[in-house]
């Protein structure tokens, strides 16, 4: 989700660029959800439940991450989750109400850098509780990756069309079979895999400004990204 949000802010920036005014609610908004579903995803308390929890509602994605983060810091928590629903009231403006006045009633007192900074860091500090956490209290060894998670992850089904992606399958699958115990987030990346993934939404270079997510010094607004 961290690398996915990065596509998203890369993408908000070309748009910018371009004057594709229209376009900067939905990729500022999805790249804040992005984030916030990936900070639920390391929350210990969240059950996967047969991988139910990946289609989390918006709302509860909202509410579960700054109810966490509330726990650390109270203020923070609120300041931030009224500029997620700022960033989903501006998506929603601009989809389902087309205002004659374009993108004029929208508001930017906030910097999106900073909130998806804040985000991307809690789900690293989460998973680095995980890592610590089984390495006091648990053995290494019973670790394992099943088949059915791995399905339920790269075999999603959206209002009855189902959409299987071959690379997650290849990727979960090395993880299968090499990695040997969990490890928090930032570790577990590993550059081939952020490569493959980013590059995966450059356009074609033939076709004229294609948009392109750069090099690896380009991924680095949100994240530490290898």
């Amino acid at each position: 989700m961290i690398l996915n949000a990065t596509v998203l802010l890369n993408s908000l920036e070309f748009a910018r660029r371009s004057g594709l005014r229209a376009a900067n609610p939905y990729f500022e908004y999805y790249a804040a959800l992005s984030l916030l579903r990936g900070l639920v995803y390391t929350i210990p308390t969240e059950e996967w439940n047969s991988g139910e929890l990946m289609a989390i509602s918006h709302t509860r994605a909202i509410n579960v991450a700054f109810d966490w983060l509330a726990k650390f810091d109270k203020g923070l928590a609120a300041e931030m989750k009224k500029t997620a629903l700022q960033l989903k009231a501006q998506r929603e403006l601009i989809a389902y109400k087309a205002p004659a006045s374009g993108d004029r009633n929208l508001g930017a007192n906030y910097d999106l850098d900073d909130f998806l900074t804040i985000l991307a860091e809690v789900a690293e500090f989460n998973s680095e509780l995980l890592e610590g956490s089984i390495t006091k209290n648990a053995d290494p060894s019973s670790f394992e990756v099943l088949d059915e998670d791995i399905h339920q992850i790269a075999n999603v089904e959206v209002e009855g069309f189902a959409f299987s992606d071959d690379e997650d399958y290849w990727r979960l699958g090395y993880v299968q079979r090499k990695t040997k115990r969990p490890y928090h987030l930032a570790l577990f990346m590993h550059p081939s895999q952020s490569e493959d993934f980013i590059g995966a939404w450059d356009g074609d270079e033939d076709a004229g400004e294609a948009f392109s997510n750069g090099s690896p010094s380009n991924w680095q607004a949100i994240f530490d990204v290898p």
